[in-house]
């Protein structure tokens, strides 16, 4: 066997962490919606930005929803509102390390929590305990898909001691607790477009609010601050935070097909359940029966005294099963954080 047929065998053999779907019968319509958009020479800040604003905000069920570049441009868009420069943010340690730097660069100063076992999410009383006169507010991440048990309670807490609570649900695309949607339980939503999220734009992100001075502020900075006269009326300092018109082509039809693929992510785990619930190395959390768990991952816990890494390794070395962690290294054992003082032994949950 050649080396250019064995090398195509083993990547069509390959079972991808994740993969963007854009299904067959799709593509015409994209490329057309695609060509359309260079015809008009209109890059950014057009019609397909504004359907996709507008099917996003009805999707979630929200009053508004501003497109952004990215994720973590909406993450900033939200703590530039909230003015957090010189105030804590209180965060939780296992997630992403890009939540903390959006935190870091608008002049935040980052206040970890631990994780809660049985959700992943973070652990509600000690980011509740954390509070004190100089925490401006909360971010919490809906973990692999699945909403933040803690979330009710923290929002009541953040309304009585005047804090903002922004829902990191750059995970939770079509995740639900019954009838409300991940990005509409709490003031604020942010959401990634990022390539492997259940709604890809390529790159891209969305702020979800029922603030509409919020609303009007994300629209204002994600422009470098244009106001209503354009570029020659800048009140505020902002960015260059577009979404691309051909990103939002790509954005409203994923978006047509979210709930077909929450539900096949669904429907997988329950075959992994079946096959997999018995065994004895692992164990496969569960959740109410009232919440939506989108799947963005499928965690699992290994028996304590498995090898993480090396089980890791031997899935794909093996077998070629892409696969990841959620979160290891935890945001306060990553490099940059030890370099600010953190340390091993102080999030034992997470770790």
């Amino acid at each position: 066997m050649s080396e250019a047929v064995r090398a195509a065998t083993a990547a069509a053999k390959k079972i991808a962490a994740a993969l963007p779907r854009f299904p067959q019968e799709d593509l015409p319509a994209i490329l057309a919606a695609i060509e359309g958009v260079l015809a008009s020479g209109r890059l950014i800040l057009g019609p397909h930005t504004e359907r996709f604003e507008e099917a996003f905000r009805a999707y979630v069920g929200c009053e508004h929803a501003v497109a952004l570049s990215t994720g973590t441009a909406a993450l900033q868009v939200a703590f530039r509102y909230h003015r957090i420069a010189g105030r804590e943010v209180i965060l939780p340690t296992n997630n992403f390390i890009g939540v903390v730097g959006a935190a870091i660069a608008e002049g935040g100063i980052p206040v970890l929590a631990d994780m809660d076992p049985a959700s992943f999410c973070m652990d509600t009383e000690d980011a509740i305990a954390r509070i004190t006169p100089r925490t401006a507010g909360i971010v919490t991440t809906h973990i692999a898909g699945r909403i933040d048990p803690g979330i009710d309670r923290l929002r009541a807490v953040c309304e009585d001691r005047g804090l903002f609570l922004v829902e990191d649900a750059a995970h939770a695309h079509g995740a639900a607790i019954g009838a409300r949607k991940a990005g509409n339980l709490a003031p604020a939503g942010c959401f990634s477009f990022y390539p492997t999220k259940l709604v890809t734009t390529g790159t891209g992100g969305m702020i979800t609010t029922g603030d509409a001075a919020l609303a009007r502020f994300a629209r204002t900075v994600r422009h470098h601050g244009a106001g209503p006269g354009g570029l020659d009326d800048v009140s505020v300092f902002g960015n260059d935070w577009c979404l691309a018109e051909i990103n939002a082509v790509l954005g409203i039809f994923q978006l047509k097909r979210l709930d077909e693929n929450v539900a096949h992510r669904n429907r997988m785990v329950d075959r992994y359940r079946a096959r997999l619930g018995a065994e004895a190395w692992l164990s496969i959390p569960s959740h109410p029966a009232d919440v939506r768990h989108a799947y963005y991952k499928f965690p699992v816990l290994l028996r304590e005294g498995i090898d993480a890494h090396r089980f890791r390794r031997m899935l794909w070395t093996d077998h070629a099963i892409e696969n990841g962690a959620i979160y290891d290294p935890p945001c306060h054992l990553q490099p940059v954080m030890r370099e600010r003082g953190f340390a091993a032994g102080a999030f034992p949950k997470a770790e």
